[in-house]
């Protein structure tokens, strides 16, 4: 917008929200969001990051700890005077309102002068696209139009930060892919603090300078998507982060082999384990796309695994390829919270499905038929380990810390 921004940096500070019983929604949160900075938080139903992200619009109440944003104390401060604005699930649009009103609203609430009203709803809707739509009302707009309009009422307020509580779930699959890139444009053009709120990973993955995932309240690791994915900080991370996701089995150390069933894979030394004892057992993690369909340009250095194909799913470019292990599979509380499911029962389908399943993402430029054997090169320097006991990771290939909620020195969209 026209104006100058005002700083919009949000620090947390121990926070932490509990309900009557005892029931902690939200423990002992510690994050500094960047001026500029667009930050997600996500986890699976239940976690925390919507009570987490009404505390900071001072729509709950905090227990414990304190919220500061552009660098003033507003833990105390009423929604209205702490300078967001926030896009929600619904839209909240006015049916009897027009585009315009609606992108007004606020405004008028706040008693703003008309032309500058005017002029914040002109630059706003030229900005969308909305021109052409601000005599509609929101039952004649479509779903993505909708959205627009109530990005567009939290645009023209020009606030310190926006605020987003999956704003984006009503919508179809490709209107959200859409929408994403979009939004993506938006917050590099307008460059204002903005915190996101989603259960979906890949908008997670694909929208933030950073990421937080949260579990029963904890923010379990805090940044960027690479680090993330490549450098889990515990296996509920691991599992969580990724699509398809992380393929785990417990295995056992001997001999320098990594052995479960009847698989036994090398653990490369300098891969970022530390020294283990010999009959050591870990969970190991492997991403799917470090396996290759064994050929003869794949790297002899990897080792090979001969499996059938169970499941073969061609997504053109790339084909998942689904092949059981004789190993039991890993259901721990960590990996079960990861999957979202209520009970151990609930994330398979056939209740005598007991042995682990892997899925190996490969080129799609050969057909695979369901049932054929295939040879798979592993990338063994890419092995993911984690503590079975306690589900902290074991590997580190970078030299500053797992865990980080620091925020950017330059974040994307910041005010020079």
């Amino acid at each position: 917008m026209e104006r100058e921004r005002q700083a919009g940096g949000i620090r947390l500070d121990g926070v932490s929200k509990i309900y009557a019983g005892g029931v902690r929604a939200v423990d002992d949160v510690s994050i500094e969001i960047g001026d500029g900075e667009f930050i997600v938080l996500v986890g699976p139903s239940g976690c925390g990051k919507s009570t987490l992200l009404r505390m900071i619009a001072g729509l709950e109440e905090v227990t414990a700890g304190t919220i500061a944003i552009g660098g003033e104390d507003v833990t105390a401060r009423k929604p209205s005077a702490r300078d967001i604005a926030m896009v929600f699930q619904s839209y909240a649009l006015y049916p009897h309102m027009t585009v315009a009103g609606n992108l007004a609203f606020g405004l008028r609430q706040r008693k703003a002068p008309k032309e500058e009203i005017e002029r914040r709803v002109a630059a706003a809707a030229r900005m969308l696209g909305l021109e052409e739509l601000l005599t509609r009302r929101p039952a004649a707009l479509s779903g993505g139009q909708r959205q627009r309009v109530a990005m567009g009422r939290a645009l023209v307020r020009e606030p310190r930060a926006f605020l987003l509580d999956e704003p984006l779930s009503n919508l179809d699959a490709k209107l959200r892919t859409s929408m994403r890139s979009q939004l993506a444009r938006l917050h590099e053009r307008v460059g204002t603090t903005t915190v996101y709120v989603t259960h979906d990973q890949v908008e997670a993955m694909t929208l933030g300078e950073r990421v937080a995932i949260m579990r029963d309240g904890v923010v379990q690791q805090c940044d960027t998507p690479t680090r993330l994915f490549h450098t889990p900080a515990n296996l509920f991370v691991a599992a969580f982060i990724g699509s398809p996701a992380m393929n785990l089995v417990e295995a056992t150390l001997q001999d320098g082999l990594l052995r479960f069933g009847d698989v036994a894979l090398p653990l490369p030394a300098g891969a970022g384990a530390p020294p283990l004892a010999d009959g050591a057992r870990v969970v190991l993690g492997v991403r799917p796309s470090d396996f290759e369909l064994a050929a003869p340009g794949t790297d002899p250095a990897w080792p090979r695994i001969d499996v059938a194909a169970e499941v073969v799913e061609e997504l053109g470019s790339e084909t998942h390829v689904t092949f059981a292990l004789d190993a039991p599979r890993v259901a721990t509380d960590d990996v079960r919270a990861a999957e979202d499911v209520a009970g151990e029962d609930e994330a398979q389908l056939l209740a005598d499905d007991l042995r682990v399943r892997f899925v190996a993402r490969v080129h799609g430029r050969g057909r695979i038929d369901v049932g054929a054997r295939l040879q798979l090169a592993v990338d063994h320097t890419a092995f993911h380990l984690f503590d079975p006991a306690t589900g902290v990771a074991l590997t580190d290939r970078r030299k500053d810390s797992v865990m980080t909620a620091s925020a950017p020195t330059t974040p994307r969209g910041a005010a020079a």
